[in-house]
């Protein structure tokens, strides 16, 4: 008994051909040792009495050890079982965990998004994260340079932009249009509403980042669609930027409407549309994720949650 007591201690992290053995011997294993009796491991199993000591009968051939022991009216674990029973509780703990259904929070979530919307929805997602996941750490990321080999690496989960074509592998859900404002500083003439969308070109024209043509398989902020063509352009690095800009110069930027609200705000700028001729072209947003992703719930419910925050900016604007 010393000798196989021992030969199950010190070798258990040897290889095992799972295919020799019934693993259903397991759960009848397991049974055995926390009722130490035949006929009450049957019942919490369900199983006739003359099964359970069937399988009783080959647990001892496959273990060479008696595994229980009667003593008097009852059964006793012998040295071998006891040593056992942790290790068959651990297993099949863990083949409940591989079966389970349940999602295991990821340890980050990462969003890349411009940083124009950034500004109303980072907040909403790191409370969100805070009450869903405590253990969930939300990464935004407002750099949108090579997003899509980013995703298919998965160092990025989901991408809020526009994709002119998206590669096989990925999801892109369109949102529905934002309505866009136009921004200027205090006293500006294009306030009287007297110039068109069209002619707003007169002013100078801010162009958002140093790489705004999107190409196959690129992901975009898509204001380049909202900016008036002009006769003068300046490239800026950031949004902070060019609303800095327009608030020193006669610039306009064109904006969806959730941004140029808080931009308003922020630094003390003036929201309009032109009165004349049809208004700024509404601004188009789509969610962009890797099919990986597609039937994890919790992806899904991020996904859900941010396409109703957009929608209800939407609303409000």
């Amino acid at each position: 008994m010393a000798a196989k007591l021992a030969l199950w201690t010190e070798n258990d992290t040897d290889n095992v051909d799972l295919g020799q053995f019934d693993l259903n011997l397991l759960v009848v294993l397991n049974a055995l040792l926390q009722h130490r009796n035949i006929t009450h491991a049957g019942n919490a199993l369900q199983l006739s009495q003359p099964a359970t000591s069937r399988a009783l009968t080959r647990l001892r051939e496959l273990f060479e050890d008696e595994l229980l022991i009667r003593n008097q009216r009852s059964f006793v674990l012998t040295p071998l079982a006891n040593v056992l029973m942790p290790k068959v509780q651990a297993a099949l703990g863990n083949i409940d965990k591989v079966f389970s259904k349940r999602i295991i929070a990821p340890e980050r979530f990462s969003v890349a998004m411009p940083d124009h919307i950034a500004f109303f929805l980072a907040p909403t997602l790191t409370a969100y994260f805070r009450e869903v996941s405590s253990t969930t750490i939300f990464l935004p990321h407002i750099r949108l340079s090579n997003i899509l080999s980013q995703m298919s690496d998965g160092g990025i989960d989901l991408a809020l932009g526009q994709a002119e074509d998206t590669p096989p592998g990925f999801f892109c859900r369109s949102l529905p249009p934002i309505p866009s404002l136009c921004l200027a500083r205090k006293g500006h003439v294009a306030l009287q509403g007297a110039i068109a969308y069209a002619d707003l070109g007169r002013f100078l024209s801010v162009r958002i980042g140093t790489v705004f043509n999107a190409g196959f398989g690129e992901v975009s902020d898509g204001l380049e669609a909202l900016r008036p063509r002009g006769r003068e352009t300046i490239t800026v690095p950031d949004i902070h930027t060019a609303a800095r800009l327009v608030h020193d110069t006669d610039a306009v930027l064109v904006l969806p409407s959730p941004s140029a609200r808080f931009l308003s705000h922020r630094f003390d700028l003036e929201t309009f549309l032109p009165k004349k001729g049809p208004p700024p072209p509404a601004y188009q947003l789509s969610l962009i994720w890797h099919e990986r992703c597609h039937r994890n719930s919790i992806h899904a419910a991020v996904r859900s949650m941010v396409a109703s925050q957009v929608m209800e900016g939407r609303v409000e604007a």
